[in-house]
């Protein structure tokens, strides 16, 4: 990656220079400055309207099929919309009142361009089907993200992407990577339900693959063109574990004409980051090449880089007079990003979630540089070495090469194939309990009985012996058990997408849809971790707990440089994973108002290795060296086969070309896969099935654009995994718990337009989320006790949560400036609902300013508020009944705290 920086600048600097070229020519009264990128008719025609402040009609049958060219500059309005019609077939006449009326004009196009082509062959995400679709017509809700919108807010990570979508909680609170998303309250971590693509084929075939989520694996730059988001709805019929959502990022493809972009990002957190894309022909071929480098200390800064690396991709495509196409995408990815956990939050006096004396909770993490460079005793001499300055450490290559092509009798053949090879290694520093010293020190067994002549225990500094611990030094008198632990993995994995589309009329049109998916993928897996015991501060220093006699002197240890143990976990296991599924669906327009679509699948998915197993051993008669999990030289093999099927039917009646009406059931599943079994091959994971139901209403004009979707969401097989962790030996203890759950509620998004300068987006969802059957039995004084959480809130899934966020746009929509509103309401960290995390408020600042024709200057506030909302509480004092719950003191994570960032984007 060191030629990175260099080529990302090169093409920066080639984007911005075209704007020192660009005409300086003055505008004449009658102009203004247009800037309407290519896009639906229905939407062109909004902007050009906003900009130029004329009134324009159009018809609605033509509004959504025709696609407009891009215009930029300074010119007359009518020069503007000749300009946008150009190509299209579409007319403009002027009424009476000086209404503008836009209608349909057959026009003969005998060649069209490549980039046409690639606009009308783009797949609707969640849809078999290649024809292209309005949002508005769709029998199902989706949400779909600008370019223009990612750069306004400078989002980099997929998490703080999808936040703006309904129905969707998103955990971004960990960093750049490694989120939690749930679903229509859907109680699965990670992406175990929300299935993330790059241009229709999954990142990875199992989003959520053991402590590698698919997040881990895509960063947001320039070479990203937008992207669509499906809730529930046909995802899981056209996508692989899908049953909740399906986000599918579209890139950019090479243009007719040579044209670029280049961004250069600064952040107040230590932040420089070099964005850039190109893209032109080569004859009859396009192609384009870009990516990003950046270094970043982090809103919570370790005291090393947080993150650092980048990546680069190359594409070339071509269409064909015949109606096909080709392409060949190749990625390079190497990035190594922070991972943050919980920290330390307490409550001031009126109850509310605050900073703990002496770590700041909108900044503070226990990671430092003192602790970043472990080289750890395992058995037989082994030495392990973790460095969590590696954080998640990601190199992927990944070729995707996909054609189409026209059979004979009308049927169209489309195959996609990628092939990727990741090597990662996941690093983190994750606390396990905070607790007062003196408690602390008291659990422990009288020293004396452990060295002779001791009289007590001590806490002293691992990297100053002399120094003690003491609450006039940190500010608090708290300390904290934490493991250090590290993950390797090398994955291999292929995958091809096969499918046949045809269009034929019988009682009305139907585009129907048939393929076949297959992925296959080998993994090696590894992990080991230590237990340390650290001071309770931001930059945490290692704690040695030491035996001392009268005098004071040092008798004996506990520990070792803070290590309570070595080897707490160990984990060794490969495998592969064969997934096969067949699908088809039918898109019936029965009427020109009424369509009815369905869809089936059926996977059959087969998990296949071998995990070593573990043993305890003693390296030593140190506490800390007596008790170090390894491999027993004993390897167990397991070979697993699952199947299900899924299907879904919906309903559209467009009453209105600007407003419509849909319904649809889908019974969706989640299969168990490697993941289930990479650690634990006598693992007996469920079988996940969901009933979804759900119906909605689109409406969109001039003034108020508005998509409206309520859902219910029957889940079952949901397993709760409860890790508790265990201050006497050191280990986690685990419980799996089965239940089923509900979650209904509505969703909504949309534009209120008022006037031509201001504007107010908002989206939003609201929703009962709850347990159905979780009842389990547990010994109290030898005798049986059933704790009973039916009807209990979902973990971590908020009632409410809504964004809003009013625009203005001045200067003829040369300054853009926003302030975002986000609101989540009350959640619980564990199913008993004993530990409450708060309902919280956050406020964003974006604006972005555009100077001439090819300069765009944006600024960006997040967090300005400085909440301190939290969006998980400890798992590891367990999800089922939280053992922390009534601590005054307590581990969580909080959002990041306040932060900026300036851009200055060229583009040409």
């Amino acid at each position: 990656m060191r030629h990175v920086p260099l080529c990302l600048s090169l093409l920066c600097c080639s984007a911005i220079s075209t704007y020192l070229l660009s005409n300086a020519d003055a505008a004449t009264p009658s102009e203004v400055h247009f800037s309407i990128p290519a896009q639906p008719l229905s939407s062109a025609i909004t902007l050009f309207a906003r900009q130029s402040g004329l009134h324009v009609a159009v018809a609605g049958t033509i509004a959504g099929k025709v696609r407009t060219a891009p215009v930029t500059g300074v010119m007359s309005p009518d020069s503007a919309l000749k300009k946008i019609l150009s190509g299209t077939g579409v007319v403009a006449t002027e009424h009476a009142g000086g209404l503008i009326v836009l209608t349909s004009q057959p026009v003969s196009v005998p060649h069209q361009t490549t980039q046409a082509i690639q606009e009308e062959n783009l797949i609707v995400t969640g849809r078999a089907s290649s024809k292209h679709q309005k949002k508005i017509d769709a029998s199902y809700a989706i949400t779909t993200i600008s370019q223009k919108e990612l750069r306004m807010r400078s989002i980099s990570s997929v998490s703080e992407a999808l936040k703006n979508t309904p129905g969707f909680w998103v955990e971004a609170s960990g960093g750049e990577v490694g989120a939690n998303i749930r679903a229509r309250g859907i109680p699965v971590d990670g992406y175990g339900s929300v299935q993330l693509e790059e241009d229709g084929l999954p990142l990875q075939s199992d989003p959520a693959l053991g402590y590698l989520n698919a997040d881990d694996s895509f960063r947001i730059d320039e070479t990203l063109r937008n992207i669509q988001v499906v809730r529930g709805g046909p995802s899981s019929i056209v996508a692989q574990n899908a049953p909740g959502g399906l986000v599918n990022f579209i890139s950019k493809r090479g243009t007719e004409k040579l044209s670029g972009v280049g961004k250069q990002t600064f952040g107040d957190d230590g932040l420089y980051r070099t964005d850039a894309w190109l893209g032109g022909p080569a004859g009859p071929w396009r192609w384009s090449l870009g990516g990003f480098y950046r270094v970043e200390n982090g809103v919570r800064d370790p005291g090393f880089r947080a993150n650092s690396g980048g990546q680069i991709r190359a594409n070339v495509s071509r269409s064909f007079s015949h109606g096909g196409s080709f392409f060949v995408d190749y990625k390079h990815l190497d990035d190594r990003t922070a991972f943050f956990t919980d920290i330390p939050v307490t409550y001031d006096k009126s109850g509310n979630i605050t900073s703990l004396s002496g770590f700041n909770a909108n900044t503070g993490t226990y990671s430092s540089k003192a602790l970043a460079n472990a080289y750890l005793p395992g058995p037989g001499g082994s030495t392990k070495h973790i460095d969590l300055q590696s954080g998640i450490h990601m190199r992927i290559d990944q070729v995707t090469a996909g054609f189409k092509h026209d059979l004979a009798d009308g049927w169209h053949l489309t195959d996609t194939l990628r092939y990727r090879s990741m090597n990662a290694a996941w690093t983190v520093l994750s606390p396990s309990t905070v607790t007062d010293a003196n408690t602390r020190l008291n659990g422990l067994a009288t020293a004396s009985t452990l060295f002779a002549g001791a009289t007590g225990w001590q806490l002293r500094y691992a990297d100053n012996p002399n120094q003690q611990f003491s609450s006039s030094t940190t500010g608090n008198n708290y300390v904290t058990d934490a493991s250090l632990r590290a993950v390797w993995v090398n994955e291999h994995e292929v995958m091809n997408d096969f499918k046949l589309e045809k269009s034929l009329s019988f009682l009305g049109h139907h585009d129907i849809a048939m393929g076949a998916f297959t992925s296959y993928f080998n993994e090696d897996f590894n992990r080991y971790s230590a237990n340390m015991l650290l001071d309770t501060t931001s930059h945490a220093r290692a704690l040695n707990i030491d035996a001392v006699d009268a005098a004071g002197t040092v008798l004996g240890s506990m520990t070792q440089n803070g290590y309570t143990r070595y080897g707490s976990e160990f984990a060794n296991g490969w495998g592969h994973d064969i997934d096969v599924a067949g699908y088809a669906t039918d898109e019936w327009a029965i009427t020109r108002k009424l369509r009815l679509d369905a869809g089936v699948r059926y996977e059959v998915q087969r998990a296949t290795g071998t995990v070593e197993g573990t043993h305890s051993v003693a390296l030593g008669s140190a506490p800390y060296l007596s008790n170090v999990l390894s491999g027993n030289g004993a390897f167990r093999h397991y070979d697993k086969v699952y199947d299900n099927f899924g299907g879904t039917i919906g309903i559209n009646y467009q009453l209105h070309p600007n407003l419509g009406f849909f319904a649809r059931f889908t019974r969706a599943y989640r299969l168990p896969s490697l993941a289930s079994f990479i650690t634990n091959p006598v693992a007996v994971p469920a079988n996940q099935t969901m009933n979804m139901y759900e119906g909605g209403v689109k409406y969109n004009s001039r003034y108020f654009d508005a998509y409206v979707t309520g859902f219910d969401t029957d889940y079952h097989g949901f397993q709760v995994n409860n890790y508790v962790f265990n201050v006497a030996n050191g280990g986690y203890t685990q419980q799996t718990i089965n239940a089923d759950t509900r979650a209904y509620g509505v969703e909504f998004e949309g534009t209120i337009r008022p006037i031509r300068y201001f504007d107010v987006v908002f989206t939003g969802t609201a929703q009962d989320a709850r347990f159905k059957g979780l009842r389990y039995q547990t010994l109290s004084q030898n005798a049986p006790v059933l704790n009973d959480y039916s009807n209990n809130h979902l973990l971590r899934v908020p009632p409410v949560m809504f964004r809003v966020t009013p625009r203005l746009h001045l200067f003829n929509d040369k300054l853009l400036l926003q302030a975002d509103v986000e609101h989540y309401g009350l959640r619980y960290a564990d199913a008993a609902n004993s530990q409450k995390l708060p309902s919280y408020t956050v406020v964003n600042f974006g604006a972005a300013y555009q100077v001439g024709n090819y300069l765009t200057i944006n600024l960006s506030g997040q967090n300005l508020n400085n909440s301190l909302g939290l969006t998980e509480g400890n798992p590891r004092s367990g999800e089922v009944l939280s053992s922390q719950s009534n601590n005054s003191v307590f581990l969580a994570r909080p959002i990041l705290g306040r932060s900026f960032r300036l851009s200055l984007t060229g583009q040409f």
